[in-house]
């Protein structure tokens, strides 16, 4: 329940278990309890949760992507924190040197099952790219993963073919092409002049050199646009773009290992557009699940804060699977995350009640809800002086 609440408190957690045992819990004694231990069960508890949710049937059933076992998608969201933590969860690096804290969330999300096979907590710094080979361990022969550039390594797209995983991703600007036949370098840029748009077999890399299928999808204006914009305005000045880089920005650029029996171009390109869902339910995260209400104690408080989270957006999301269920079958829709995140919260509350003691201590009550003195001031004389 505490999981649901905008702000994390040890008072509250104190109240709710005191309700729930009709005690006198005090916040002290949840926090003696909030240690090393604490945050291997709550981690414990969100896997085997995970676990258990795997053997469940599939909620969703895609005609396009009845081929592939699960359609996983890689992504991460990052969460700031009170700079004391700066040690444990170093921030990002800036000019005036100053001390930042901030983790970074890796997570995998499942399309069709519409769950969370894994998530991974780490430091700011451990970025995408560094990220990109833990894939292997959760993907199975069969399973089809979506990927951001922030996460394209030709090595790790490798073997994910030799593995028999199938991958859609973007392809970065600078990435090498060469004809399989002559094994001479494709000028991308000036074929997509000419045809307007491409769907060919290549390959890429230079030491791990491999054959994929490139497709190339002419974009509107507007999208093209804002893209160069973007790319203009980006403050990484080693990122400073070429004219030749701005051209090709008109163009949706992919790499993929799913043969054209299976998929069109054009449908290569719908599969790629629903990678997007993840970014939604980070906002939801964020905006309905607060996801980013950190508290400001120690670092295990802050870690068992991370995993109740985590277990409650599970939760959530089996919930929301239900009933995107029950709508796409009998309403023809979809149920909208960001509306099933506020009433997933208001759910836990009225459920409360239904497992709470019918009476509760006076006590109980008065310990949690009075009003604190505050403590006399150590040098009562220098205030009255500083006044």
């Amino acid at each position: 329940m505490a999981s649901s609440q905008a702000a994390f408190s040890l008072r509250l957690i104190a109240l709710f278990f005191g309700i729930l045992s009709n005690q006198r819990i005090s916040k002290q004694a949840i926090a003696k309890r909030v240690n090393a231990e604490c945050v291997q069960f709550m981690r414990g508890a969100v896997f085997s949760f995970i676990s258990n949710m795997a053997k469940f049937d599939k909620l969703r059933d895609d005609k396009l992507f009845e081929p592939f076992c699960r359609v996983l998608i890689q992504d991460s969201t990052v969460v700031s924190l009170p700079v004391h933590l700066a040690s444990h969860f170093p921030g990002p690096a800036n000019q005036t040197q100053r001390k930042m804290a901030a983790l970074r969330i890796q997570t995998y999300y499942d399309l069709r099952g519409e769950n969370f096979p894994y998530f991974e907590v780490s430091g700011f710094r451990r970025i995408d790219q560094a990220a990109a080979g833990d894939m292997l361990a959760i993907a199975k022969p069969g399973d089809l993963v979506l990927r951001d550039m922030g996460y394209f390594k030709i090595p790790i797209l490798k073997n994910f073919v030799d593995c028999g995983i199938h991958f859609v991703s973007r392809l970065p600007y600078k990435v090498s092409i060469l004809d399989p036949a002559t094994l001479k370098p494709i000028d991308l840029l000036a074929e997509l002049k000419r045809r307007g748009r491409y769907d060919q077999t290549v390959l890429i890399g230079a030491e791990h050199r491999f054959s994929v299928r490139l497709i190339a999808m002419p974009l509107p204006e507007q999208v093209v646009n804002e893209r160069r914009r973007k790319t203009k305005n980006n403050r990484d000045t080693s990122r400073n773009p070429s004219k030749r880089h701005l051209e090709i920005l008109a163009w949706n650029i992919f790499v993929t290992s799913v043969s054209e029996s299976i998929w069109s171009s054009e449908a290569v390109e719908k599969v790629y557009r629903i990678r997007w869902r993840i970014e939604i339910i980070f906002k939801s995260w964020k905006s309905h699940l607060h996801l980013t209400a950190t508290p400001t104690g120690s670092v295990y408080e802050l870690e068992t804060f991370i995993w109740a989270k985590l277990l409650h957006i599970c939760l959530f999301q089996n919930l929301l699977g239900g009933m995107d269920l029950y709508y796409s079958k009998y309403r023809g829709t979809q149920a909208s995350l960001l509306k099933t995140a506020p009433f997933f919260n208001c759910l836990l509350i009225s459920l409360l009640g239904s497992i709470c003691p019918v009476q509760i201590s006076i006590e109980i009550i008065e310990q949690h809800l009075r009003v604190e003195k505050k403590k006399k001031p150590r040098y009562p004389d220098a205030i009255i002086l500083l006044s």
